[in-house]
Order: C-alpha cells, then structure tokens, then sequence
C-alpha cells in the first residue's frame, strides 16, 4: 500500500500521512548538488559542513560522461567532489539509514566529516584528488542492476544541518566514462512525509535475524564479484543442529576463504545472481570440505531462483532424478548475505564433476593415452560450445543448426591429443550407429554405445518437466573406461528452473506434447536427433513403458510429488517472505513467467496443478506404448543393497557385499535432504545385514533416502519408504 502512496506524492507533492514507519529518500541523485570536478587537491575540510562551498559548481546530479545516466555532464578528470547539505530536526525518528551509491570507477562518502563508506578499489587514505586504484568499476543503475549500498549508523546525523560529502574517483582521464549517483533513505518513525519519495528501484532492508534455513555469509572486502575472474572472499556458514540459525552466531559450520564469480548465461540479466565457488585454503590450493551436510567437495554452486518463484524448480528436478537411483546433484535451501546485504533465498547443489560422491568414474589423467587407460572417464556436454567443442556431422532437428559437443571433464586444454580425440571418435561411432539403418540391432546398433536406463531415465524427468532447455543446452553425458562397463550414460541433469510450466515459449507451459520434438526452426540451441530415432526403435519405446510404470507406482506417484512440494513450501513458509520483501516479484512478470501468481501459495499450486495435468497426459500417452519381451540386458546396478521390508513399518534390514573388511556407515534423510537417522559400524569381507529397530520412529510415514558408506569405495543411495 505504501508504495501507491508513494507515486501519488510523486505527482501531487501533498505532504501525506503514513501509518507510521516507513521509508523516505533524504537525498537522491538529481538532486542539486555543490560539485568540484577536480583538478588539483581541494581544501582539506571540503567534507565538512563547516566547509564554505559557494565558490564550488552547483548542479543536478549524478556527475560524470559517457554512460547516459548523468545530470550533469563533466569534462574527464580524476575526481569529482560532491556535497549536499540537509536539515534534520529530529534524528531521533530516523531508525535506519542507507546509502546507495552507483559509480565508475571508485568513491569515498562522508557524513559530517566522518567517513561512513568507501569502494573497495581504494588504498589511499584519505584518497588524493589522482589516487591510483586497483581496479575499475562499471556504474549498474543504467544497466538494470542495483547500486552498492551501504548501511549505516543512524547516530551519523546531528540535530540540525548536515552534510552528506562524496569524492568519486576516475580509473584516469583517459577513462572512456566516470558516474557518480548517489543516494540517502532512512526509516522513517513519523505518520508525516519528512522528505523525498523514494526511487522506483528501491527496496527495503531484510532485517537480519533469525532463519530454520541454513544462513550463507559472503564477505567481499569491498569487491565486485563479477563473470570473470573469480575473486578470492571469505564465506562463513551457520547450520545449527537445533534447526535455528541467526545472523549473530558465531559458531561456524565453515568460516573460511573461497574464489566466487557469477555463473549463468540469461540468468546474468536478473537482479538475483548464481554464483560458483570453490572452497580454497588460499588462491593456489583447494580444500574440500562438507557443506550442510553433503559429501566432501570443494566446488560448489548457488542458485538463486529468481523466474522461478516457487524457488524449488531445481530442487525437485534433482530430487526426481536422485529417485531413479543415477546420481543427480544434492541440494540445500539456505539464505545468502553478501557483504550484510540480504540476498534471498539459495539452493546450494553440488557442482558436477567427477568424485566418487557426484559422476563415480575414473579420473582420467594426461598420460592415459592408450588400451583401457584412454577409455574413460569423460564428461561432455550439449551446450553453447566452450573453446575446442565440435560440431556432430549430424545436423539438429530444424535441419540446418550445428550440435555442439564441449568436453567437460577433464577440461579440453588439459586434454592430449589421443583422448579428445577418442571420446570424439566414440560419440560419432554411437551417432553413426544411431542413425544407420541397423540402429535397432542390439549388437551393432546403438546399443552397443550407451546405457539405455539413463537415457530412458533422462528422457522422463526432461519430458514431466517439459524442460524447454532439454537435451539440448546444459545436456550432460559421460563415459567410464571400457573396464568398467563404460558406455555413454546421459545425465547428470542440470537447469530446471524454465521447467514444469515456466516458460512462455515453445509450449513450456503446455502439459501436452513431447519436448523432444523440437522447439522451432529460428533457433540455434536444437535438439540432436537421437531422441526422436530412440523413440522410433520399439525396444527403447518399451523401456519408456515399463520405467515410467514403476516409477510412477511409488517414486512419481501424485502423492509423492505433491508431498515434496508441500515440505519444501512449508520449509521455506518464512523465508519466502524475506526473499520477496528483497525482491518484489510476486504479482509481476519475470521473463519467462507463463503464469504470473500474485501470491506464493498461487505460485505453488499453479506447480502442482501444472504436474498433475502433466502426469495425466504423459500417463495417457506411455501407456498406449506396446511391451515387448525383450530384456534390458545392458543396465545394472554397479553395486547393490537389498532393504527389506521395503515399505516398512517399524525394523528394516540392509543387506549387502563387500570385497574387504570395512567400516561403514548408515544415514537416512528425509525428502528435504535434512539428516534423520546415522549409525556407523563395522563390516565384514563377504555378505553382511544389519537390522534396524525402528530407525524413524520419530518420523512421519513417506519415502526416504539412505546412504550406504563402505571405506572408499562410492556411497550407495536408494529409496526407503515408511508406512
């Protein structure tokens, strides 16, 4: 409501009532200002108020060239000085103060003479009207982004005349722009209008406080972090076992240093940023370390939904494939505070790359260039080509665009000669015996090539998602060496946040139709051939059958789903308001909203209803599938657990072999990846069971996940199910 009120200001000017707290703007950028476009030193006290600045330019700001975004525009120099004065009769009804500054390249900001805030590119203290900095700085606000804010001290103001003093500071004459745009707000505890409205882009404070979530604090010193390079920041993490985490606590589930840059490609454009980070002992060594309670690592992505406002899209397309039994990325909802300011709502996932805990195959080294060695193991992937990808000789399904193949891991420059060019070779032979007329052979057709499961598997969580990105951008793949069973198995999945009904474009809200028939001629990212063959061949068609039968008997079942999507929703019930205090998407479209809820419960019921009617078509469209006879010979499980009973109800019992004496251990986790049940114990060479009296007892009935650790060797996760 204030917000209406807000804009009639704007137009009528009245002075209006408030309820009481709310927030004004003391000072914005087209202001009048006193200005110095600086040529040699100012007077020393220039940042006073006791300072005379008569003698000084006046004008609206902001100050600079080039960028279009300037009320003033000045010649090049290596400074501009800026200062505007302001009365405030009572401080005592100012509760919160902020000041927002967006500049190129570098600013110091004073109050009263005292300095309350400085850009992070500054050594000099204080800086000199030509000090040097490290590094430039791009303005935001004419890009879209939001200015760097900084929040102060409201006991920085007198009763009285004040003055707010800003130096902005220039990479060099030579620069090809300078901006200085700057901005003061305060909480105000008044029922009157004491000041300005406020700019359309502002947005209030999330106090910090307390969390049930995870809470993630990143400390920049000041820095920009930015596409490329990654800067080395300090990261601390509060993840208390009693379930309540507040900003004040100081004992750390990780208090270290990482390397962080922005991540995405369209995602870039969004206010809310995705980060990949590592966590590092310094800038030349990485440590590995388990973060809310996922596997030791030291790669690590957060994803910040921001089109996806029911801010679980990717939770639940890993949490689906996780439920085929193929690894899918782990998750963790946290909330992010970069340098105090609150960032929202986060899902931390594991990154994908090769460990025995993520994508479990061999790591192939530089000198593995011949007989088995050279056989595995690779990641690749369907994407924008990175530097060195290659085209497929096989066009995409418009006909005329290229598929583009990047390797993944290892990494193509550190890749010889002998290994890009035999995963090269072994995806062309699979194609090649795809397409050719004898594809359907079991020994010589493409078969021979690939793990079926995982392609039929990928093929359902890309269709009930109706992912408009699938199988054709951020489409992972990988082979193991020949020894151990190495064919091309599809997947990891990854990037779901355009899935299930998000999307305005090519069908994506539409819970009809196959994704795999294509998304349009016009563009350049197509879909490669292989599905459409696959589905042409009535032995894949009769796997698509039968795997998304059991699935949907317990796994996919509408009840299953329906209850992730609630315990999430019911997790984030308080969180979810914060990030939307933060960032006021509700009720507004974000490219590519095909439903635009002015709630978040009409953003998730609008998810459910949309997988429901999804289920119901694709239930329709499998079952008119013929079966046919004919095992899948070529998929097994590399290792195995048998749990029963499995539903169970009170005792459960795993059994399973091992080839060496060993310790183990047992962890049971909810739906949420939350930790319910641990055990650890030891093993013997051979056949083992352990029996469990009642390990959920103090659980709901529903399905859960266990996670078998024996030594080394890859932790085994599966389904357990309580009645």
């Amino acid at each position: 409501m204030k917000y209406i009120v807000l804009v009639i200001a704007t137009i009528l000017n009245p002075v209006f009532s408030f309820s009481q707290k709310h927030w004004e703007s003391i000072i914005v950028n087209n202001n009048t200002w006193r200005y110095l476009p600086a040529t040699s030193e100012p007077a020393t006290n220039w940042h006073t108020i006791a300072f005379n600045d008569n003698a000084w330019l006046s004008g609206p700001g902001g100050f600079g060239y080039a960028d279009g975004d300037d009320g003033t525009v000045i010649e090049a120099v290596n400074s501009v000085y800026m200062r505007k004065k302001f009365s405030v009769a009572n401080p005592s009804v100012i509760t919160q103060l902020v000041l927002d500054v967006d500049y190129d390249d570098a600013y110091v900001a004073y109050m009263n003479g005292n300095e309350v805030a400085r850009s992070y590119n500054i050594t000099d203290n204080p800086p000199l009207y030509n000090s040097q900095l490290t590094v430039d700085h791009e303005a935001s606000l004419y890009q879209g982004q939001m200015p760097e804010r900084n929040i102060l001290d409201p006991s920085v103001l007198v009763e009285g005349d004040n003055v707010l003093a800003v130096q902005i500071l220039n990479i060099g004459t030579a620069s090809s722009d300078m901006s200085g745009n700057v901005f003061l707000s305060a909480e105000v505890n008044s029922s009157s209008s004491i000041y300005q409205p406020l700019p359309s882009w502002f947005y209030v404070p999330v106090a910090a406080g307390e969390s049930n979530l995870p809470l993630i604090l990143i400390n920049t010193s000041g820095q920009d972090i930015v596409d490329d390079p990654r800067i080395v920041a300090n990261m601390k993490v509060i993840n208390s076992p009693g379930g309540t985490n507040s900003i004040t606590d100081n004992n750390f589930e990780y208090n270290g240093n990482i390397e962080i840059e922005i991540r995405g490609s369209s995602s870039q454009g969004f206010e809310k940023k995705n980060y990949s980070l590592e966590t590092i002992y310094n800038a030349d060594s990485n440590i590995n370390v388990s973060l809310l309670g996922m596997p030791k690592e030291n790669d690590w992505v957060l994803h910040g939904p921001y089109s996806d406002k029911s801010l679980m899209r990717n939770a639940l397309a890993y949490y689906l494939g996780n439920l085929t039994g193929q690894w899918a990325p782990r998750t963790r909802f946290c909330e992010l505070y970069i340098n105090n300011d609150y960032r929202g709502v986060y899902l931390l996932i594991e990154k994908i790359k090769i460990d025995k805990n993520r994508v479990n195959i061999a790591t192939l080294n530089p000198d593995e260039i011949s007989g088995d060695d050279l056989t595995g193991g690779y990641i690749m992937k369907i994407d924008r080509p990175d530097p060195g990808a290659w085209a497929s000789p096989y066009k995409g399904l418009n006909g005329h665009d290229d598929i583009y193949f990047s390797y993944v891991k290892p990494e193509y420059p550190d890749m010889p000669a002998q290994q890009r060019n035999y995963i090269k070779n072994y995806v062309t032979d699979f194609e090649d015996a795809l397409y050719g007329a004898t594809f359907k052979d079991p020994a010589i057709g493409y078969r021979a090539f690939i793990n079926v499961q995982s392609f039929v598997d990928h093929y359902i969580v890309n269709e009930l998602s109706r992912n408009v990105d699938g199988y054709r951008l951020s489409a992972f793949f990988y082979k193991d060496k020949d020894s151990k069973g190495g064919k091309i198995t599809m997947g990891p999945l990854w990037d779901f946040n355009l899935g299930f009904g998000n999307a305005d474009y090519y069908d994506g809200a539409n819970a009809n139709g196959w994704v795999a028939d294509g998304v349009g001629s016009y563009d350049n990212f197509q879909i490669p051939f292989w599905w459409q063959r696959l589905r042409e061949d009535p032995f894949f068609d009769a796997q698509l059958k039968i795997r998304w039968t059991q699935l949907r008997a317990k796994e996919y079942s509408n009840e299953n789903i329906e209850g992730f999507i609630d315990s999430c929703a019911a997790l984030l019930s308080s969180a979810q308001q914060r990030n939307f205090q933060r960032f006021q998407v509700l009720g507004s479209y974000v490219w590519p909203n095909a439903y635009i809820g002015n709630t978040y419960s009409n953003e998730i019921n609008y998810l459910k209803d949309w997988i429901a009617d999804r289920f119901y078509w694709m239930d329709y469209e499998i079952g008119l599938l013929n079966s046919i006879d004919e095992p899948m010979a070529d998929i097994g499980a590399e290792i195995s657990v048998n749990v029963f009973p499995n539903p169970f109800t009170e005792s459960v019992s795993f059994v399973f072999n091992l080839a060496d004496n060993s310790g183990c251990t047992l962890i049971i986790r909810n739906i949420l990846g939350q930790q319910v049940f641990a055990t650890s114990f030891s093993a013997q060479q051979g056949v083992n069971e352990i029996m469990l009296d009642n390990p959920l007892y103090n659980e709901s009935p529903g399905i859960y996940i266990y996670e078998l650790q024996s030594g080394n060797s890859q932790a085994i996760t599966g389904k357990l199910v309580k009645e």
